[in-house]
């Protein structure tokens, strides 16, 4: 088992870390989110991860390319409540959605100047299938307000594959050869940390406390109730004929927020409010790592 002074040296006190927060960056001011209705005009294949019919609605709606790295997030499909996205296993098939059926997408981006969004529905190929793309509803927050209000006790739900890398881990990988592996159990304090220091990396000041200081408090007051994860193994794309599959973990956890007069309480809420919108661990703008947080309470009357 890793401990807390592991985490605590390699994370988030390392020179590299000193380093990274005497960068100047430019920051984004706004975080812009807007959900969409996608409608398929024909039955059809739609590909293993279905953010790529995500990116490319936005970049019909926006006339933008949607290559703005970690400052983006793009979400799946969406059927229902369900994410659409293949598992790697010998019983899977095609992902097919029929015509007219209504699919549900997000995207978010981090901005200084909020873009014009050209066009409420726009229709689009992918794949040589056209698609009805249809604006929801539209998001502007002002980064610094981003916020979730939080009851005591609260489930994250983990929707598509969350991918939390361990610090620490690419040497010993690389010297046996190991492709990657990520940790495949929830673990809201270290995805936490994880997302402070990558947020001071592109010079996003959502809160003012480093990633070490989150990580400690976390592993303190957020105590785990239940929970229901698996890990998957999803296929993303395929390149030259091998598949690209990446394994991460879904499911759920429900917690209790022990340490409810500290101040790092608004960080959390902070931080959660961020995370809804553009997810949680790595590679979350092509749509991993996508979570919804609602209270207990709610949940236990559905």
């Amino acid at each position: 088992m890793l401990s807390l002074e592991f985490y605590k040296v390699l994370l988030f006190e390392s020179v590299r870390w000193k380093h990274y927060l005497s960068k100047d960056v430019s920051l984004p001011v706004y975080a812009l989110t807007v959900w969409l209705e996608i409608r398929p005009l024909q039955n059809c294949f739609v590909p293993s991860f279905t953010s790529k019919v995500t990116r490319t609605a936005f970049a019909a709606l926006t006339g933008v390319e949607p290559k703005l790295g970690r400052r983006a997030s793009f979400s799946l499909l969406f059927k229902d409540s369900r994410p659409l996205f293949k598992v790697c296993d010998k019983d899977s098939k095609p992902l097919t959605v029929n015509r007219d059926e209504r699919l549900r997408a997000r995207f978010s981006l981090l901005v200084e100047n909020v873009p014009e969004i050209q066009l409420d529905s726009v229709v689009f190929k992918f794949s040589a299938v056209e698609f009805l793309a249809r604006v929801q509803q539209v998001e502007v927050v002002d980064v610094s307000k981003l916020w979730l209000d939080l009851s005591r006790k609260f489930v994250v739900r983990f929707l598509t594959p969350t991918l939390l890398p361990v610090p620490g881990r690419g040497p010993l990988m690389k010297a046996l050869g190991v492709r990657r592996r990520y940790r495949l159990l929830p673990d809201l304090p270290l995805a936490l940390g994880l997302l402070v220091y990558d947020l001071k990396l592109q010079g996003v000041d959502l809160v003012s406390c480093t990633p070490g200081k989150v990580f400690k408090w976390g592993l303190k007051a957020l105590a785990e109730l239940d929970y229901r994860v698996k890990p998957v193994n999803v296929l993303y794309s395929v390149r030259g004929g091998v598949p690209v599959t990446e394994r991460g973990f879904v499911g759920y956890v429900s917690y209790e927020l022990l340490d409810l007069n500290s101040s790092m309480c608004d960080v959390l809420k902070r931080l959660m409010g961020y995370a809804v919108r553009f997810g949680l661990g790595k590679s979350r703008g092509i749509g991993f790592g996508h979570v919804e947080v609602n209270s207990l309470e709610a949940v236990s009357r559905m």
